[in-house]
């Protein structure tokens, strides 16, 4: 059985059947074991299938305890690029965390008792499968193009935000191949589907990636300042200085195109411009270089404790700033002003 102790090991054991299934079965598995033993604080939503018929599952979770109005929805994904396995592997440790740390640990309490967690371990099963059995560092999933020996796109270049733009590819054969239109895949369909059916209480948005050890905010597609530029940079430094004091790590933060180059089809651009949700970010986790991608297994616990300490310590900061700002916003609204700004 799978149980929640072996989730630190799922990216390093090296039993995989023949098309890379069990590795993701494995990670699955985890899921829908950590919602068995939670059933109170768990439910499991599947938002699609991919090419070859693998599930795509998003675990929600919340707290016990009911409140009055709407439950603002935080979304965390992993695995978009097939090749990132650390990825997978802290976000299940993020999911653990939360269900372990309800009803024990005071902030994951009073977390969950305000919000709902949509966690997205595994988002790209097929290209993951194939990173395991026959080219570790592939990056794109497995769907069929219009060159037939070149497979897959780019999931992160198939969003609707300045499709095919700077920082993506027509070429079927290349790694940032964004497709032959937005949303053509159906793991971006799948993401798309659920975040829009909660964009009226999408608080925030996180999207892991590595490596870098950075904490990337919008825009990917343009060096144009955003609106909400300062609330960005505030989430970020409060975020890298909980990671700093947790793990000792270092991680940089501002706008992706300063930090890391520009991409066009981004998720976290989608949800920033088309769903105006505030809070979008994408976070590249370590190393900074020296692995790379190919982290090894014990560097897994303390990415793990990357991820629970900057997306925790961000969300309670959200919280809290987004409560007075929606104070201040019906404040306007009484003198007659129609928009809040930030001052710049």
């Amino acid at each position: 059985s799978c149980t929640s102790s072996r989730i630190p090991q799922l990216v390093s054991e090296a039993r995989v059947s023949a098309d890379g299934t069990e590795a993701v079965v494995s990670t699955q598995s985890t899921g829908y074991r950590l919602a068995e033993l939670h059933p109170n604080l768990t439910r499991l939503i599947g938002v699609g299938s991919t090419f070859r018929g693998r599930p795509l599952i998003v675990m929600e979770i919340m707290g016990t305890k009911k409140i009055s109005g709407v439950r603002p929805v935080v979304w965390v994904d992993g695995g978009l690029h097939a090749r990132e396995w650390i990825t997978v592997a802290a976000s299940m440790n993020f999911v653990r965390k939360l269900l372990e740390g309800y009803g024990t640990n005071r902030m994951i309490t009073r977390i969950l008792d305000s919000v709902k967690f949509a966690v997205q371990p595994l988002a790209n099963p097929d290209g993951y499968a194939y990173s395991w059995i026959t080219e570790r560092l592939w990056r794109k999933n497995r769907a069929p193009t219009a060159v037939g020996w070149c497979k897959g796109v780019d999931l992160n270049r198939n969003f609707d935000i300045n499709f095919g733009g700077q920082g993506a590819s027509h070429f079927s054969c290349a790694d940032i191949y964004s497709g032959p239109n937005a949303f053509s895949e159906m793991e971006t369909q799948g993401i798309a589907r659920y975040l829009s059916s909660v964009r009226h209480k999408l608080l925030a948005y996180f999207s892991f990636h590595s490596y870098g050890q950075m904490w990337l905010t919008p825009l990917s597609y343009t060096n144009k300042r955003v609106l909400h530029r300062d609330i960005h940079l505030g989430v970020a430094e409060r975020a890298t200085k909980a990671i700093w004091r947790k793990s000792g790590h270092l991680y940089e933060y501002g706008a992706a195109t300063r930090l890391l180059y520009v991409t066009s089809g981004d998720s976290s651009d989608w949800v920033y411009s088309v769903l105006n949700c505030t809070h979008s970010y994408a976070i590249e986790l370590g190393d900074t270089g020296k692995y790379g991608f190919i982290l090894p297994t014990k560097h897994i616990k303390k990415a793990a404790q990357d991820v629970m300490a900057g997306v925790m310590s961000a969300v309670d900061y959200i919280m809290m700033t987004e409560g007075r700002l929606s104070r201040r916003r019906k404040q306007k609204k009484f003198v007659g002003r129609n928009k809040w700004k930030p001052s710049e």
